[in-house]
């Protein structure tokens, strides 16, 4: 799938942005709360977090991480909910549409890659 090809999903990312999460940033700004802060938290001593393991093991590499959507709307959820962030987790349905139509159409469409001329590929 070319991203920039699919109409379909780029309708539903541009509605999502639109219609869900730009209203909701504004009523977050109006309620006082910063989207995406733009400085550290002073109250915080440190933002350094020592690490309980330092070295990856073999199931961090063979574990999925989201066998299908609805696991993935699940996660998504549960880490937004986690985060205090409930009005986004219960968006977290729209997510999973446009990342189940964007699997549909990746399905649907032959895989078409198009190197251009004016890179030099190594193989």
């Amino acid at each position: 799938m070319s991203s920039i090809e699919n109409d379909d999903v780029d309708a539903m990312l541009g509605a999502l942005f639109d219609d869900v999460l730009m209203p909701m940033a504004e009523r977050m700004r109006a309620a006082g709360v910063e989207v995406f802060p733009r400085a550290p938290d002073v109250s915080w001593l440190s933002y350094y977090v020592r690490r309980k393991r330092s070295a990856m093991t073999a199931p961090d590499f063979s574990s999925a991480s989201c066998s299908d959507i609805d696991e993935f709307e699940r996660r998504l959820a549960a880490h937004w909910q986690g985060l205090g962030r409930r009005e986004l987790a219960s968006q977290a349905g729209h997510f999973g549409s446009i990342a189940r139509a964007a699997v549909e159409a990746q399905a649907d469409e032959p895989a078409r890659i198009e190197l251009s001329p004016y890179v030099y590929a190594m193989f």
